[in-house]
């Protein structure tokens, strides 16, 4: 049996975690185009119905705009942590990586910007658990 070292499987799931966010942005992504899809069929609505419908444009654009408050925010935490990664997509000092996330999760919290902290949050949490995982030796 292969020994591996500890580093190399903080980097694997440090990976995989940075995988799982750029995933997550290409889904939020997809949602916003499929968002203004809707937004200019819901537009043709109202116009249609003399007016009628303003209720159907505020339901679609209040859930675009948070779907892009999401998508800006995970944006701004793939930007922390990607000024990290090294040219083979290894991440280097992972404290101060994790250090950098929960400053940027607490000056959105000062700025009394909670739904954006709570969305660093979890990724924070996301990538504590990939750099400090505890192995299960149980069998």
């Amino acid at each position: 049996m292969a020994i591996v070292s500890k580093n190399m499987e903080t980097q694997e799931k440090m990976i995989s975690t940075f995988e799982e966010l750029q995933k997550a942005i290409y889904d939020l992504k997809y949602q916003l185009v499929e968002f203004e899809l809707l937004f200019n069929q819901a537009c043709n609505r109202h116009i249609d119905s003399n007016f009628q419908k303003e209720w159907l444009l505020d339901r679609i654009s209040s859930r675009y705009d948070m779907i892009t408050l999401r998508h800006d925010v995970m944006l701004q935490v793939r930007d922390t942590i990607s000024a990290f990664m090294d040219f083979d997509g290894h991440f280097l000092d992972v404290k101060q990586l994790l250090q950098s996330i929960e400053s940027l999760m607490l000056s959105h919290a000062d700025e009394e910007e909670y739904e954006m902290a709570a969305i660093i949050k979890k990724w924070h949490e996301k990538f504590s658990q990939a750099i400090y995982f505890v192995n299960d030796f149980t069998y």
